[in-house]
């Protein structure tokens, strides 16, 4: 059967209209990506204007110099030794302190225990 030149034209009109919405769906697409893209490479821009901003800023509000403190040669002797004692004498007693400390908190938790009971937890009701 032959086709009418009405009924092709008619299909000819319905395929140019759904074109015309694809090629409006696809200008919004195009609009909504752009959009995003460039939201996305102002955060950056923004971060690095704040960063310059704040490295100006520093360069010219300065804080007065501070003064050097004077030590004189008998007050620094013996903090010297007993920085140097310290650093002696620090490594070797960590670990008996730190074993006291495990062991004295392992008691006081065994005695709460004891007084308080095991405690009920949601599973037990």
């Amino acid at each position: 059967m032959r086709r009418t030149d009405l009924s092709l034209d008619e299909e000819i009109a319905e395929v140019e209209g759904r074109l015309a919405q694809h090629r409006a769906q696809l200008r919004l697409l195009a609009a909504e990506a752009r959009s995003h893209l460039s939201t996305r490479s102002v955060v950056p821009v923004a971060l690095v204007a704040a960063l310059a901003l704040g490295f100006a800023a520093s360069r010219f509000v300065r804080r007065p110099p501070r003064r050097p403190m004077r030590r004189d040669a008998q007050s620094a002797r013996p903090t010297r030794l007993l920085g140097a004692l310290a650093a002696a004498l620090l490594p070797p007693l960590i670990h008996p302190l730190q074993s006291a400390a495990t062991h004295w908190l392992t008691e006081r938790m065994r005695r709460s225990y004891r007084h308080e009971g095991p405690r009920a937890t949601s599973t037990d009701t």
